[in-house]
């Protein structure tokens, strides 16, 4: 199936005078996988093909074969750029035509309360993040193209991941202040987590790993844990940790579990986009005093068909 799908994507670019490709925000892996799964649902959705443009870490994953790279193509064909950005084509543009689409956030928080790299309002459009042909065509791409190390995961429990953004090694100490909802208090995960384990049956067990970019991550998963109490244990990675290793693991372990409790960060972000969760949190809302964040709302969304198979294993 998969080498008819190449196949069949490579000769379609013998015959349309239409492609789509798209730009990066200068973040990380989530906003790099973000920038693409926009473009690839503009392509799905207009039957044209998608120009992959490589980004750190995308060379370990599946797209980067089965893709049409941007660079051949393009050198290939003498487009004409239009950016979605500015609107309606001119119908006096000569094909072929590649659309070039901006990167831009999926939280409406940030939507609505930054604003581009230019300083303009968010160019943005709605994805059916639910279409199932969508959704397989996305879990194809974004697989890793080798294997990798994942986290070992108990099949009789209630399996809960944590993702907590510190920031330290890439935002800035005070990175917090100007993205509360990307790197939120612990009071939120304790928060997200007394009401997550209230929510499920008494007396069933939990596993529940702590995934974070923090160097110390003892020091995170012990406030949470002593907070939470209630004979709960949270794993780690003990050594080498940092916002540069382990990405792939980690991003693909969180596929493994039932429940997920998320920061804004688009890396925890995109899962919830493609795969269903039993239970997943999300920050919704904050205030700022005397430079300390509270988190006011979150998200709380069930699947209940997930969470019956999760609780019936």
């Amino acid at each position: 199936m998969k080498w008819l799908f190449f196949v069949l994507a490579t000769s379609l670019f013998s015959y349309t005078d239409l492609a789509v490709t798209y730009e990066f925000s200068k973040g990380r892996f989530g906003d790099n996988l973000l920038a693409y799964l926009h473009a690839k649902w503009f392509a799905y959705q207009r039957n044209i093909p998608l120009l992959y443009k490589s980004f750190p870490l995308s060379s370990q994953l599946v797209m980067h074969k089965m893709e049409k790279p941007y660079g051949a193509q393009f050198q290939q064909q003498a487009y004409t750029r239009h950016y979605l950005a500015r609107g309606p084509i001119n119908p006096g543009i000569r094909l072929p035509i590649l659309y070039i689409c901006p990167y831009f956030p999926e939280d409406p928080w940030e939507l609505d309360a930054t604003l581009d790299m230019g300083g303009n309002e968010w160019y943005h459009f709605d994805v059916d993040w639910k279409d199932p042909v969508f959704r397989a065509m996305a879990r194809e791409m974004i697989a890793p193209a080798h294997p990798l190390s994942l986290v070992n995961v108990p099949q009789n429990t209630v399996n809960i991941a944590l993702h907590v953004r510190e920031g330290g090694g890439y935002d800035g100490d005070d990175g917090y202040l100007y993205w509360p909802l990307k790197i939120p208090p612990l009071t939120y995960y304790i928060e997200a987590l007394r009401k997550t384990l209230a929510f499920l049956p008494p007396g069933k067990e939990v596993f529940c790993y702590l995934f974070t970019d923090a160097g110390f991550p003892q020091h995170i998963a012990e406030r949470i844990q002593e907070a939470v109490g209630s004979n709960l244990t949270i794993r780690y990675r003990r050594i080498n940790n940092h916002h540069t290793r382990n990405v792939l693991e980690d991003f693909f372990s969180l596929f493994k579990f039932d429940i997920l409790i998320r920061s804004q960060s688009n890396y925890s972000l995109v899962p919830t986009l493609i795969h269903d969760f039993a239970i997943y949190t999300a920050p919704k809302d904050f205030i700022i005093f005397a430079d300390a964040v509270t988190i006011t709302k979150f998200d709380f969304v069930v699947n209940e068909e997930a969470l019956g198979r999760a609780l019936n294993r």
